[in-house]
């Protein structure tokens, strides 16, 4: 399988990469700063699009999570968290079908949302807003994208020992005990784009 992966420099994605390589698969890294300013392959001047024609799957595991009490966040916390958390993704998405970048049996796409889509905390509305839209998204981004055999699934994990988790999880109020390692993530991940 040839696997587009997003956040190779945290732990949910550098977990995933190395899973999908232990595995046998053809992983193509694609973080931030390698495609955030990208519009169109034409505009870019960059050959962006040829290393990612064929691919068989998405694991989009980008993201940020503020944590600031929601009288102090500014508009613009607000902005860059959507920017991240989902805009990305939808950046990242619409570029690869509008070029037709997946492979002609179809793709698999995860999305690595969060419990807190559903689940609130204090001092995390931003992130939470922001994990809420990705889901939705990738549930409309399902329903249309069925006729060309790409399905479109946010997972929804509930917590995930990475930097950016154990950064959160006192502010959170959250057991760092209680998450759950990232390779077991990948592991889930990997599964979920065989099924």
């Amino acid at each position: 399988m040839k696997i587009l992966v997003t956040g190779t420099t945290g732990g949910i994605g550098r977990a995933v990469k190395r899973a999908a390589l232990a595995a046998g698969h053809e992983v193509v890294e694609v973080n931030r700063g390698g495609w955030e300013a990208v519009d169109s392959p034409l505009t870019s001047g960059k050959d962006f699009t040829s290393p990612l024609r064929g691919l068989d799957a998405v694991v989009f595991s980008t993201g940020t999570c503020p944590v600031k009490p929601f009288a102090l966040t500014s508009d613009t916390l607000f902005e860059e968290t959507f920017r991240v958390n989902c805009g990305l993704f939808v950046k990242l998405m619409r570029h690869i079908v509008a070029e037709r970048l997946y492979s002609p049996t179809g793709m698999k796409v995860v999305a690595i949302s969060s419990v807190s889509a559903t689940e609130g905390w204090a001092g995390g509305a931003a992130y939470c807003a922001s994990k809420g839209a990705l889901s939705a998204v990738c549930r409309a981004l399902d329903a249309e994208l069925q006729p060309k055999k790409i399905s479109v699934v946010a997972l929804e994990p509930r917590y995930v020992r990475t930097k950016m988790f154990d950064a959160c999880a006192g502010r959170m109020g959250v057991d760092p005990a209680l998450a759950q390692s990232p390779d077991a993530l990948a592991a889930e991940i990997l599964t979920c784009l065989k099924s």
